[in-house]
């Protein structure tokens, strides 16, 4: 039977990408860009969601969880996909990066969803490379190159409504963020919203998500955004965007220095009723500690 194979050089070590690979935030990170439903633990299941935060596009059953291989068993999704498995083994490489070798093995033949299905995961294991080294991953929708359907999907008046509502929303709620609008931030966010990426030592709470813009505001008072995209899809949006700013006030532990930034980065949001429920941030730390003179350019 065929399988799909991929070889992937990453500059990061075993245990940042393993962690990665075998928890179900760290998936979310890199390859869903939503929730997922279950555990990663041997034995567990655990589902994945892209279009339909309801129902889940595959399952899969966790067979094997070390420092150096993952294995899953699916169990839910695709016709082609049932009791195929998806292996990730993990191999140090060369001053402290990782060699992981990937398999989703079990195809019944080689045909045109499978060649999709292989360009999509290697997509996904590039988010999963670049997360790992800079922590700007490009989870779905980004890396969904192959699609399935033949022709681009029309949104009924209704959908393209709602849709060209939630980019409304989203584009004051990212002005917001970098404003620290403290009212503006509630007024758009559903109390219960979950905060993917805290900051150290907070909560994936909306309070804990406010002291974060807060904080973050304060280092960087002059803080401006370019927001080069805002692409909606069902009840997600995902925003592409650029931030400068000058360094005012201490920062993990960086004096300040008036230094200049300037910071690439992608937001992905989650929506129910017109709030926002779910963000995930992501974005090329390393380039900002550099910038700040916290790690060697």
């Amino acid at each position: 039977m065929p399988d799909i194979l991929h070889r992937i050089s990453i500059d990061a070590s075993p245990q940042r990408v393993h962690d990665l690979i075998a928890d179900t935030d760290g998936i979310a990170r890199w390859w869903t860009g939503r929730p997922l439903t279950g555990e990663h633990t041997v034995g567990s299941s655990f589902g994945v969601h892209f279009g339909d935060a309801e129902r889940p596009a595959a399952v899969m059953q966790v067979l094997t969880d070390t420092p150096d291989h993952v294995m899953w068993r699916v169990t839910g999704g695709p016709d082609t996909w049932i009791d195929t498995r998806i292996t990730f083994t993990l191999r140090p490489s060369g001053h402290g990066g990782t060699t992981l070798l990937f398999t989703h093995a079990g195809w019944q033949q080689a045909d045109e969803f499978m060649s999709g299905c292989s360009t999509n995961w290697g997509a996904y294991l590039t988010s999963l490379k670049t997360g790992a080294e800079t922590g700007a991953f490009g989870a779905y929708p980004a890396g969904e190159i192959s699609r399935w359907d033949a022709e681009p999907s029309i949104p009924t008046e209704r959908e393209g409504l709602a849709l060209s509502g939630n980019v409304e929303i989203i584009t004051r709620f990212e002005h917001a963020f970098r404003a620290a609008d403290q009212a503006t931030i509630d007024e758009l966010c559903d109390p219960g919203l979950v905060d993917h990426n805290p900051a150290p030592d907070h909560e994936p709470t909306l309070a804990d998500f406010k002291q974060k813009v807060a904080g973050f505001k304060a280092v960087f008072p002059d803080l401006k955004e370019d927001l080069q995209d805002v692409i909606a899809s069902g009840d997600t949006v995902a925003t592409r965007w650029v931030v400068t700013g000058s360094q005012q006030q201490e920062f993990m532990g960086i004096p300040a220095s008036g230094q200049t930034i300037r910071v690439e980065g992608m937001n992905f949001y989650r929506l129910k009723d017109g709030r926002v429920t779910d963000i995930w941030t992501q974005f090329d730390g390393a380039a900002m500690m550099r910038q700040l003179g916290a790690i060697p350019a």
